[in-house]
């Protein structure tokens, strides 16, 4: 186990260095190298895909092709044996040999010798017939037998053929047999015979059985027919019986009797088989009138060869025209990612606090350009601001007639550098993980916030309100990712009702601050809005650690006395714990007066919900 887990740790010891350092590269390399091994990956995807098609429609196409010439190879022998049973009928085309069939036996030696002649002379012109495969012809009276052959090959019947069950069956019918009994001729047992039985009947008497003929022939026809197909090769075509025995075959080596057994196994029909690590495409069709089964083997292999080399020379062209695109790719993405490198360049610069610099390329038209421009706007907004509080910080020191309205001007110009920091360091790190996207829509929802925080002595809809508080949220969450929840549940009716500007966004930051940074679990902040008998209530509510008795009762009392502002040196403004919340309370009381204000509930290890009350009135006025 120990070992197990050790083998785990090197393993994931490794991933994680190969982790960090892919994040430490630059986004130009990251994204050259991720475009360049996705458009690989595409192309020979793309290639095997058009090869494994290309093979499949060829190899189907093939198949058909196969079949059909199977098929056309078992029409023709089935012809082939057609014509050698209409041969059978010959002695219906001569009356003479039928007449003396049906005569009763001669009873001199001369006439039977006579009557021997004139039947063997016809089965004689039988045989003259183009055909050379029919090697010897026999009519077999009840009586005699009458045969006739081409020179030696000629061999008389067995003695006891009348008991064989060919001779009985065509006795006993009137239909053709073929005898397929992969016989050899004794004189010559390289000659394969088969047969085609007939039952010859009187023309007086239909009934009447005259005579059985037998026309033996080779198989030098069927082969001839069966040399015709071309399956390539390392392919062949084999003609066997039901019984296994094979007529004819193409195929040379062991695996014939493979083929047959499969072919004869599997029936009619395409199936593959596999031998010696090869794959054969086998294909069967019967041979209806002989009971046999004509079977091809194909090569897959072969079928598949010109495809092979289309594929070689396909993944050849991609991998070359790759290389060159990707030599362009690099090039143009260098150029592309020049000025967002400058502008990564300018945030490093600007966060260690020189915010005069500005972005010269923010001119242009595409999206880098945008975030330029916003950019630009941003560093303008904040020293417009930063300028306004060096103002009002002025005012307050110079009369103390304005000092109560110069403490709240103070308060609500103030920003969180930390915030503007850990913003901008956020937008830069979205940039370099080529997230251009949510960078742009962070700079957006910043400058959307430091508008809100320019002019905090407006009255603004509510509406407009949790679009600024949705940009903080925004940002907030870019974060922290999931552990910061929001729930905003607010009647449409009330999005119109008018409150003060910058109102929700600083007690949310504080439910931030002090719930979500304090502690690596979900936090929850649920902010809703309740009218009843002409009183707004705005709450905010989160699920944090709360607050404890004593610092509850502490943070209410400075709410109660208004939170006072302490000047500690000429430096500027101490604030005290808890600030942001006495600061929203004491504008609400200096816009609206008592009761209205800020209450704090809070429960330790459950959450802590701040509800701002104010009047429902369409506009406010502040109180003289």
């Amino acid at each position: 186990m120990r070992e197990e887990v050790r083998k785990s740790g090197r393993t994931g010891g490794w991933a994680g260095r190969l982790r960090g350092r892919l994040k430490r590269q630059s986004l130009k390399l990251k994204l050259v190298g991720t475009t360049i091994l996705l458009f690989l990956v595409t192309v020979s995807l793309v290639s095997f895909l058009s090869y494994d098609r290309y093979t499949r429609d060829f190899q189907r196409q093939s198949n058909a092709s196969t079949r059909q010439t199977l098929d056309q190879l078992s029409l023709n022998i089935d012809n082939y044996i057609d014509d050698l049973f209409r041969l059978s009928l010959s002695p219906y085309n001569n009356l003479q040999v039928l007449q003396l069939l049906d005569e009763p036996p001669p009873g001199t030696d001369l006439a039977r010798l006579m009557r021997e002649r004139q039947i063997e002379d016809f089965l004689g012109q039988m045989i003259v017939t183009p055909r050379l495969d029919i090697l010897q012809v026999y009519i077999i009276t009840a009586t005699d037998v009458y045969m006739n052959g081409r020179a030696t090959l000629v061999e008389p019947l067995e003695p006891n053929f009348r008991d064989e069950a060919w001779y009985r069956d065509a006795l006993s019918t009137q239909k053709a047999a073929f005898l397929s009994a992969n016989k050899t001729i004794k004189s010559n047992p390289g000659v394969k015979v088969f047969s085609i039985v007939k039952q010859l009947r009187s023309l007086r008497d239909t009934t009447k059985p005259l005579a059985v003929i037998k026309v033996d022939a080779n198989y030098s026809g069927i082969a001839n027919l069966a040399d015709r197909v071309d399956l390539g090769d390392r392919g062949g075509l084999v003609i066997a019986d039901r019984g296994g025995n094979v007529i004819y075959s193409s195929l040379r080596g062991p695996d014939e009797a493979k083929m047959v057994s499969a072919a004869l196994a599997s029936g009619a029909g395409q199936f593959h088989l596999k031998e010696n690590g090869e794959k054969y495409l086998v294909a069967t069709s019967p041979i209806e009138r002989a009971d046999w089964l004509a079977i091809s083997v194909g090569s897959v292999k072969e079928m598949n060869k010109s495809a092979a080399i289309t594929r070689n020379f396909t993944i050849l062209i991609a991998a070359f025209c790759s290389l060159f695109a990707c030599v362009v790719l690099y090039w143009l993405v260098r150029g592309f990612l020049r000025p967002l490198m400058r502008l990564v360049g300018l945030m490093k610069q600007v966060k260690l606090g020189h915010l005069s610099l500005r972005f010269a390329d923010a001119r242009t038209g595409d999206e880098i350009g945008y975030i330029g421009a916003s950019f630009n706007t941003m560093l303008d907004r904040i020293e417009e601001m930063m300028q306004e509080n060096t103002r009002l910080t002025k005012e307050v020191f110079e009369t103390r007639y304005l000092q109560k309205e110069a403490q709240i001007h103070a308060l609500l110009s103030q920003i969180r550098p930390h915030f503007i920091y850990n913003t901008l360091h956020t937008i830069g790190a979205l940039i370099q993980m080529g997230r251009t996207e949510q960078a742009t829509d962070n700079l957006e929802k910043l400058s959307l916030i430091l508008r809100g925080f320019a002019s905090t002595e407006q009255t603004i809809p509510l509406r407009r309100e949790l679009e600024l508080l949705e940009a903080y949220l925004g940002i907030q969450q870019s974060r922290f990712g999931d552990r910061l929840r929001t729930i905003v549940e607010v009647d449409g009716s009330l999005l119109d009702a008018a409150i003060p500007a910058v109102l929700l966004q600083p007690i949310v930051e504080n439910a931030v601050v002090h719930s979500c940074e304090a502690r690596r679990e979900p936090t929850t902040i649920r902010v809703a809005a309740l009218a009843e008998e002409g009183v707004l209530t705005l709450a905010v509510s989160d699920d944090g650690v709360g607050i404890g008795d004593a610092k509850l009762a502490e943070l209410r009392g400075r709410l109660a006395d208004g939170g006072a502002l302490q000047l500690e040196a000429a430096g500027g403004w101490e604030l005290r714990r808890g600030i942001g919340l006495v600061n929203v309370h004491n504008r609400l009381r200096m816009r609206c007066g008592e009761p209205y204000g800020l209450t704090v509930d809070s429960n330790p290890g459950e959450g802590t919900t701040v509800r701002a009350t104010l009047p429902l009135l369409e506009t406010f006025r502040p109180k003289a």
